[in-house]
């Protein structure tokens, strides 16, 4: 099936993130481009793309897992990239998909190199001398700071064994010694001068949240969308790895099943409000890019009878906004780099730089309105609209609302007293009001300001197919 992104990015061209090589053989210009936007600001390596004739190259997996790994070998400090064997219209195509490095300067074969336009070029004495002081300006990074006290037998054993085991086994990864867990753990930059680092803590430790109890996550699910009374509240505390399957599970428990029938079929389907694969991401998200460093911090969950939202502390990297985590392209920044990568060696983050795009590609292929991000002065909130909302109550809409919706196209909007006298002009004022409300409570229109200008704007929401729908 073609990869309707990497599509995209061949037709789009090269430019400073995305780069073509015409061949896997091509090993050291793969490496040196790749080290270029991990000291630049990210991008996509294309590798098999012929620019000349528009067409992919034929790619065996064993000459994809041969680049990765000639990639970690090569490029130090050690890096989370991603690596992916995709499908285009003119044939297959390796990808590389690099973040913006935070370890600078990262260096291939004794050389530092940097992306300038669409070319890699060895780093100057200048920009070598910026990129020194850039790092030493901001410090060690949190993850990186060692944790208090601990030592190997506060880390939990099974879950480093399941780390190594996906990491060998799924991402290609090769240690000194799988046996050794504290030299594994080096490896992977979880000890800094022979003390695990906090890092190491969140991701394995047993005991995290008596050391960092800012860790614990709070989910809990409301009887009503005002946040009142509540049905179910849990506070989860352990490693982060366990956390995600913790939290998952809570979200399983909760989110409703909605039944319906198809035109022409008589079994019934059922369905569930939300997408599993876009919470699961959502929630990794929140774990793996919060500020730990915050110790009045948290992760929340929230669970209402017509929307999820998934609250983290910190802020969106500077540059980075919730409209640009929607695009299929955008910069990638690694907030905390240790934590990320485990969380890729372990399969829960698949490919770097692309989960919030999947995760608005999914829900509208749900039959969902998007989710939505909101960079607050506190942190970062991500809220989905369940499905079922607009599934239930649509089968209800009347001949006024239906001919609203059919009239006005994504993004219209239509004030309360025109929509009452072109659709409604035989019910009163506040029936008509109530109908413009309904279709806003299921996510069909938007309310726009505030007062006599308030207007409702159509969403991207679709309407459901003939069927779930009473005309």
């Amino acid at each position: 099936m073609m990869n309707e992104i990497t599509q995209q990015l061949v037709e789009r061209g090269e430019s400073a993130d995305v780069a073509f090589i015409p061949s896997a053989d091509a090993r050291e210009s793969i490496a040196q481009t790749v080290c270029g936007m991990l000291n630049s600001r990210g991008g996509t390596v294309i590798v098999g793309w012929n620019e000349e004739n528009k067409g992919g190259t034929p790619i065996a997996p064993q000459r994809a897992l041969r680049l990765q790994t000639y990639l970690r070998e090569e490029i130090s400090p050690p890096i989370l990239f991603s690596l992916s064997v995709d499908a285009t219209a003119n044939g297959k195509v390796i990808v590389v998909e690099v973040p913006k490095g935070e370890d600078l300067p990262f260096v291939f074969q004794g050389g530092v190199y940097v992306r300038r336009g669409v070319s890699t070029e060895l780093a100057d004495a200048r920009t070598m001398r910026r990129m020194v002081e850039e790092d030493t300006r901001h410090g060690p990074r949190w993850e990186r700071l060692p944790s208090p006290s601990i030592e190997l037998v506060d880390l939990d054993a099974r879950l480093v064994e399941k780390t190594i085991a996906s990491a060998i086994t799924k991402r290609g990864l090769v240690f000194t010694d799988n046996e050794d867990h504290a030299q594994v753990l080096q490896e992977l930059a979880l000890t800094q001068l022979g003390q695990f680092t906090n890092a190491a803590d969140v991701l394995f430790g047993t005991s995290v949240s008596q050391r960092h109890p800012q860790t614990r996550v709070r989910a809990v699910t409301y009887e009503t969308d005002r946040a009142g009374d509540f049905v179910d509240e849990q506070l989860f505390e352990g490693p982060a790895l366990t956390l995600l399957e913790d939290l998952m599970d809570f979200l399983r428990r909760h989110v409703a099943i909605a039944n319906s029938f198809r035109p022409g079929q008589l079994r019934r389907e059922t369905k569930p409000s939300y997408p599993f694969y876009s919470l699961r991401e959502g929630l990794v998200n929140a774990l793996v890019h919060r500020d730990y460093a915050s110790f009045s911090g948290a992760v929340s969950v929230s669970v209402y009878p017509e929307r999820i939202e998934i609250w983290n502390t910190g802020r969106l990297p500077r540059g980075l906004t919730p409209r640009k985590l929607e695009q299929a392209q955008h910069d990638s920044v690694l907030i905390n780099p240790d934590i990320s990568h485990v969380f890729y060696l372990n399969e829960f983050m698949e490919r770097v730089g692309r989960g919030t795009y999947n995760i608005l590609r999914e829900c509208k292929a749900f039959g969902m309105r998007g989710p939505k991000w909101e960079n607050t002065a506190t942190g970062v909130r991500l809220t989905f609209f369940a499905a079922t909302s607009a599934m239930d109550v649509i089968e209800e809409l009347n001949d006024r609302q239906l001919a609203l919706l059919r009239a006005l196209k994504e993004g219209e909007q239509i004030q309360s007293s025109e929509f009452a006298s072109r659709f409604a002009p035989d019910v009163t004022l506040r029936q008509a009001r109530r109908d413009l409300s309904q279709l806003t409570s299921i996510g069909l229109l938007k309310r726009v300001g505030s007062g006599p200008s308030t207007a409702f704007r159509r969403t991207e929401q679709p309407i459901r197919p003939s069927g779930h729908i009473r005309t």
